[in-house]
């Protein structure tokens, strides 16, 4: 269309005697005006399909990068927050159960009010942290974990954790008529802390820490939450479950926790 109105302006311009001067002078406007519409609307088009395309681009990479956020239900990293806030807001959005596993348990023994009401309102909690007794009779052990976290009175905040949280679970399921809090121990030293709600369904988010030693200590937040797992690709918060579950010889993936004979429960 545009070289067919450049090729008949060009005859009309250079030939003028083909048809009368006002007949020529016409189709050179209408056909100079034509050409200015079509024109626009071609770099229009063009500007339209560019936009389109580097949105539909946009798109795909925004989806993809989902994916591969998705792709083992690690959804955030280096969370830069109050640990004690970060245990509150997994604790908070759970409905059924909460796992909390770590080694001293400080800052959760500190957190009486918060358990009490989620206990109350149905929660079943569980709270797994190193056998305060192994550590003091196991020969070296309280140094090593002292130096692994840089504190040498690591053991006694363990024992005292252990003390709060095995009277807190007490006195809450009394007033609970039930077994809502239960505290277990594991032997071992655990690189990694977690909050976990819901484990054993596809609900199943928290929060994991790896706990990192060197010059100054440094721990490694993130959150996760359910995926597809399979027999190649397993989520992060899967192996978290089974991990702690490994650990305290409860296992936590089921739909209904069970574990076996001797398993540390609040007396």
């Amino acid at each position: 269309m545009i070289v067919l109105g450049v090729s008949t302006n060009l005859l009309l311009t250079f030939a003028p005697d083909v048809v009368p001067a006002w007949v020529a002078s016409a189709v050179v406007v209408c056909t100079s005006a034509t050409l200015v519409l079509v024109a626009a609307a071609v770099v229009t088009q063009r500007l339209r399909h560019t936009l389109d395309a580097e949105a539909l681009a946009a798109q795909v990479e925004k989806e993809a990068e989902d994916k591969r956020r998705e792709l083992r239900g690690v959804v955030s990293a280096g969370r830069e927050r109050v640990r004690g806030a970060e245990f509150s807001e997994v604790l908070l959005g759970a409905r059924r159960r909460l796992i909390v596993h770590g080694v001293g348990m400080s800052v959760v023994s500190r957190e009486r009010d918060l358990i009490r009401t989620a206990a109350l309102g149905g929660l079943e909690i569980h709270i797994v942290m190193v056998d305060p007794r192994w550590l003091r009779r196991t020969w070296g052990m309280a140094g090593v974990l002292a130096r692994y976290y840089d504190n040498p009175q690591v053991l006694r905040q363990v024992e005292k954790a252990h003390r709060d949280i095995a009277t807190m679970a007490r006195e809450v399921n009394a007033e609970c008529a039930d077994e809502r809090v239960r505290l277990h121990t594991y032997q071992a030293i655990s690189p990694f802390g977690a909050t976990i709600a819901e484990p054993g369904t596809p609900e199943v988010n928290g929060l994991v820490e790896f706990h990192v030693t060197g010059r100054s200590p440094r721990r490694i937040r993130f959150g996760v939450k359910y995926y597809r797992d399979d027999a190649r690709d397993r989520s992060v918060v899967s192996q978290m479950v089974d991990a702690i579950s490994d650990l305290s010889g409860y296992d936590f993936s089921a739909t209904i926790p069970g574990g076996p004979p001797g398993v540390e429960r609040p007396r």
